[in-house]
């Protein structure tokens, strides 16, 4: 549900809820790909974090009153992500698409009072749309501040997307077994307005500065990019990765 200005969005596999994501679920094969938007946000003159707070006060008091499907959204800032022609980036994510559904339909029929809100503070009109898988899990909840790590990769020629997430899946497995920290997804673009030159999103969410200080000292003491090489060369390439701070909006998503 478009909490924002209703661009619709969908990107997938709530990447930060602290649900359990899983490449399968109660005994099937399926994987458990979820639903997430994706919003690049601007502050209009004279507004700031304060007033989107405001807003955003709004939109909990309408889940509350309406009891909302289950939605999780995170607000992301800059912190190592060189020039950005917005101030924040807004994600949302649901449990299944079913949710979704329901969730954006009722909130566009009864939440007006909210939406205006928003759009007074915010203009979130670049919006993408993607269904996210889960490869490791994030250990510790969704609800605190946190770092998120995005990097835009490509699959090489004669591979495919299940070569990517058998080796995604190892590589995750190392690192649980020599001990990072953090969680792993991979962002599949399902709907967006412009013209996507990458095969998929990879994100790494930390829970805060210190987590994110941990792994890149882990990346070093463990030569773990010794290990990158050997599962991802000549599988996929992918650009410099982005960093951002992060904080909880709002999470109702159930954690099992």
């Amino acid at each position: 549900m478009n909490k924002l200005p209703i661009s619709i969005l969908l990107a997938a596999g709530v990447a930060l809820s602290g649900a359990n994501l899983s490449l399968a679920q109660d005994g099937t094969d399926v994987p458990d790909l979820r639903p997430i938007e994706i919003q690049l946000c601007s502050y209009h003159d004279r507004k700031d974090s304060d007033d989107y707070d405001d807003a955003m006060a709004k939109m909990r008091e309408w889940m509350d009153d309406n009891d909302a499907q289950p939605y999780a959204a995170w607000r992301l800032y800059p912190l190592f992500a060189g020039r950005q022609d917005f101030d924040f980036v807004y994600i949302g994510a649901w449990s299944d698409g079913a949710s979704m559904g329901k969730d954006i339909a009722q909130y566009r029929a009864t939440a007006g009072d909210a939406i205006e809100a928003a759009d007074d503070v915010v203009d979130c009109n670049d919006s993408s749309m993607f269904t996210s898988l889960n490869i490791k899990a994030l250990e510790g909840g969704g609800t605190g501040d946190f770092i998120l790590t995005v990097t835009d990769c490509t699959i090489a020629d004669g591979r495919s997307a299940g070569d990517v997430i058998d080796a995604l899946v190892e590589y995750g497995e190392y690192r649980n077994a020599s001990g990072s920290p953090g969680g792993t997804w991979i962002w599949f673009p399902s709907y967006s307005a412009g013209d996507e030159d990458f095969s998929f999103k990879l994100a790494n969410s930390f829970a805060g500065l210190e987590a994110f200080g941990n792994h890149f000292k882990w990346n070093r003491d463990n030569q773990a990019y010794l290990k990158r090489r050997d599962l991802f060369s000549g599988l996929m390439s992918c650009n410099t990765a982005r960093a951002y701070t992060g904080d909880t909006i709002v999470n109702t998503l159930p954690t099992t």
